[in-house]
């Protein structure tokens, strides 16, 4: 299945949390706006695996899901997460807290045939990185791998502005056919049109 929205990977602790507390303003139900997370239970997710949270990798609490980077799995991964709803047009909104040395990511268009027995999940990623202290901000080019750039594809902008690690920024997602644009906090950082979803 090639359309899940998103999958939340993780390799370092990183915590997420929806609109406080986990609301929608009365504008954005009438303007179709849809929370995939109650800020409560897992209700809605699932990891790669097909594992139910909160587990030993993710828990909960007040309103906030906390990725505890290893978790048990090894070489620092956590157990990425899907949503359990399918997703071709949307807008996703995330608020976001990185910890320092933080690498994860919120992958979208996800080929769940590709994600399970420890295969890394195949889908275009939101880059969330710590660019000052983890190396993959380094690697790539141009700054592919740095926050918010479409990861290992195309760059954010250099100059983009967020608040420091440990305090929260807002990433962006907007697809719309082949047209995607990632937000971060909250000025455009990247827009391309994609080849069609099928040939991924």
């Amino acid at each position: 299945m090639k359309a899940v929205l998103v999958m939340l990977c993780s390799l370092l602790p990183m915590t997420l949390a929806a609109q406080a507390p986990n609301t929608l303003t009365q504008a954005e139900i009438q303007q179709g706006w849809k929370l995939l997370w109650d800020g409560k239970t897992g209700a809605g997710w699932h990891t790669a695996s097909g594992e139910a949270i909160p587990n030993e990798s993710w828990t909960i609490a007040n309103g906030i899901l906390l990725d505890h980077a290893d978790g048990g799995h090894g070489h620092g991964h956590s157990g990425d997460l899907l949503t359990d709803g399918d997703y071709r047009n949307f807008e996703l909104s995330v608020d976001f807290k990185l910890a320092s040395g933080a690498n994860s990511g919120i992958k979208y268009f996800v080929n769940t045939d590709k994600a399970n027995g420890g295969n890394p999940t195949i889908g275009l990623e939101y880059q969330l990185l710590d660019d000052d202290r983890h190396p993959d901000a380094k690697l790539g080019r141009d700054g592919n791998r740095t926050e918010a750039s479409l990861y290992d594809l195309i760059p954010a902008a250099k100059n983009k502005p967020y608040r420091p690690i440990g305090e929260w920024n807002t990433a962006r997602i907007v697809v719309r056919g082949p047209h995607t644009e990632h937000w971060f906090s909250p000025s455009q950082e990247l827009e391309q049109n994609l080849k069609p979803l099928e040939t991924w």
